[in-house]
């Protein structure tokens, strides 16, 4: 994994009151069929969509199998599953 800086920008997103923590969101809501990403609690992009659960679910296997990826690049057997 490769490290770089903190620019401006990057200290200008993170909410001083997370005291250096992030947090990322991806809110699905059944009934109006959108999914909302939020930042730090800051909505960023609000998707309207018909099939909001299966993309919805993407979304979240995709973050999981890049945390464990991240997390132990020796889990094969996580990261390769479809």
């Amino acid at each position: 994994m490769e490290w770089t800086m903190m620019t401006e920008s990057d200290l200008k997103r993170v909410d001083s009151r997370v005291k250096a923590k992030e947090l990322f969101t991806i809110e699905l809501d059944h009934a109006n069929n959108t999914l909302t990403f939020v930042v730090n609690g800051k909505v960023m992009n609000i998707v309207k969509t018909f099939k909001a659960e299966p993309l919805f679910e993407r979304m979240l296997k995709i973050a999981k199998f890049k945390f464990l990826k991240m997390r132990d690049e020796n889990r094969r057997e996580y990261i390769e599953k479809k």
